[in-house]
């Protein structure tokens, strides 16, 4: 779930409720609770939902529970951001920019998965690859990792450049999970990801932070080999994984 807009909705909700007869209300606030049911005033409501609307820029509709409409929220600006705002910057870096392209090829792969390929870049540069991903139509597949059927173990490589880099530490897992299920024995996963440096042009978007400690984190859990870990262009990190057998 996005931390971000969570908070942000927990903020004005709770502004919205902070007379004294509200006290007991505010304080059991959770992701279950679900926001119509909420003793609104139509003043009330109006004001609390022009102020998100305004700070994300967005309309909102809140129908469901608080998790229900960050995930709403969350998928709608990430659409925005990334379908039409952000744009790659692929010859910046010097690990997982153009020079991958070699990395991957002298693998010599039978199937390469490009998850969150952005504008699929690498298609035809990197042989047998397949690009996916939910926000942007160039891809092969606009579907996200959790909704992309494919065989398990059939993957030798898988890159995910800037994309397992969002939302809260339960979301990079299950998303490492579904990789690990789709790489072969002894593939390999070429990963570029941010240290939790915020996109100018997208505040609202949740960057996980990244560390050594975390790369070395699900490598143990995941049962992989750390074969590279590097420090690339742009303040970002550059690591390799190895399934082992």
């Amino acid at each position: 779930m996005n931390t971000k807009i969570f908070q942000l909705i927990m903020k004005n909700l709770e502004e919205s409720l902070n007379l004294p007869k509200y006290d007991q209300i505010r304080n059991e606030l959770r992701e279950e609770t679900v926001v119509q049911d909420l003793p609104w005033t139509p003043a009330r409501y109006s004001k609390f939902k022009t102020k998100i609307e305004q700070t994300l820029d967005l309309p909102c509709e809140f129908k469901g529970t608080i998790k229900e409409i960050v995930n709403d929220l969350d998928v709608r600006y990430s659409n925005r951001f990334f379908g039409q705002i952000w744009k790659p910057h692929t010859e910046d870096y010097s690990y997982t920019g153009w020079n991958l392209v070699e990395e991957v090829n002298k693998l010599n792969p039978r199937k390469v998965l490009d998850v969150g390929c952005g504008y699929n870049q690498f298609k035809g540069r990197i042989q047998n690859l397949v690009g996916i991903d939910p926000y942007n139509n160039c891809a092969d597949y606009q579907v996200d990792i959790f909704e992309f059927v494919d065989d398990p173990y059939s993957y030798d490589v898988i890159v995910a450049l800037g994309s397992i880099n969002f939302n809260s530490y339960n979301d990079i897992e299950e998303r490492l999970d579904k990789c690990v299920k789709l790489l072969a024995a002894d593939g390999k996963m070429f990963f570029r990801v941010n240290p939790g440096i915020s996109h100018k042009n997208g505040p609202w978007i949740d960057i996980f932070p990244w560390s050594f400690e975390y790369v070395k984190h699900f490598a143990d859990k995941f049962n992989l080999s750390l074969e590279t870990y590097k420090k690339d262009s742009n303040s970002r990190l550059y690591f390799v994984y190895t399934k082992n057998a």
